[in-house]
C-alpha cells in the first residue's frame, strides 16, 4: 500500500510538471476576498499583502524551463495602474488588451526587444500566442485582470490560481469593502478545486507556505489554491 501511494504521488508529480511540455497552458491568477469573491474597491486592491504580491511575481515570472518565459495578459486599466517605473512587468511578455487598439496583434518593439503587445481581442491574442509560442519561447500565459478581462476569460483558461483572503475578525465597521467581483457561480460550474494545491503546478522555486499553503497577515487568512477545468 505504501509503495502504491508513493507511485501515485510520483505519477501525480510527473503529470503536473509536464503539463507545460505540450500545449501552452492558459492560467488565470487572482486574489479575492471570500466568500463574495471580491477583487477590488474603487479601482484599488483593498488589502496590502506583500507576501501575496511576491507570490504573484514569482508565479508569473518563473518557469520550469529556464530557456522560456511567461506572458501576462491584462486590460488597459490594469496596465495604467502599474507605476511607470515597473512597466513593462520584467522578464515577462506583457499583452495589453483594449478595444481602442487598431489590431489583434501589434508588437511595441522589434525581435527580442519586444516586451509589450497591444491587442484589441483577448481570445485573439491568446490564440496568436499559442500559434507562435515556440518563436516567443512561451511556457505559460497568465491572465492577470482586471475585472472585465476576468469576466471574459473563463472559457479561455485551463486553470485558475486563486488566492483566497478571509478577514478573521471583523464587524460592520471594519469589514473590507469590495465593489468588483469574480463570477463565483461560473467558476464552480467550470472548475474544480485541486485538493493537492498549487505546489506541483507552479515551479519549485516559487516560495509557498509550508502549512496548507496558507498564512496570516494583519488579521487576514491568506490561502493559495489551484482550480482545474472540469
Amino acid at each position: 500500500m505504501h509503495h502504491l501511494k508513493c507511485r501515485n504521488q510520483i505519477q501525480l508529480s510527473h503529470r503536473k510538471t509536464v503539463m507545460t511540455a505540450g500545449k501552452v497552458q492558459v492560467v488565470g491568477i487572482v486574489a479575492c476576498l471570500i466568500p463574495e469573491f471580491g477583487i477590488g474597491f474603487r479601482n484599488q486592491l483593498p488589502w496590502k499583502l506583500p507576501r501575496e504580491l511576491k507570490y504573484f511575481r514569482q508565479v508569473t515570472t518563473e518557469t520550469f524551463d529556464p530557456a522560456k518565459r511567461n506572458a501576462v495578459i491584462m486590460g488597459s486599466k490594469t496596465w495604467n495602474s502599474i507605476p511607470s517605473k515597473l512597466k513593462p512587468l520584467r522578464d515577462r511578455l506583457n499583452v495589453v488588451i483594449s478595444r481602442s487598439f487598431a489590431s489583434e496583434w501589434d508588437p511595441q518593439g522589434e525581435g527580442g526587444n519586444c516586451h509589450v503587445i497591444h491587442s484589441n481581442s483577448l481570445s485573439g491574442s491568446i490564440e496568436r500566442m499559442k500559434e507562435v509560442a515556440e518563436h516567443l519561447k512561451l511556457e505559460r500565459i497568465y491572465v492577470i485582470g482586471g475585472a472585465e478581462i476576468y469576466s471574459q476569460c473563463y472559457s479561455l483558461i485551463d486553470h485558475l490560481l486563486i488566492t483566497k483572503i478571509e478577514q478573521l475578525n471583523h464587524d460592520a465597521g471594519n469589514r473590507i469593502q469590495t465593489d468588483v467581483f469574480l463570477d463565483s457561480k461560473k467558476i464552480h460550474e467550470l472548475f474544480l478545486q485541486d485538493e493537492e494545491g498549487p505546489r506541483l503546478f507552479v515551479p519549485p522555486t516559487v516560495d509557498l507556505p509550508a502549512k496548507q499553503y496558507s498564512f496570516t497577515d494583519n488579521g487576514l487568512q491568506v490561502t493559495f489554491t489551484l482550480y482545474d477545468r472540469k
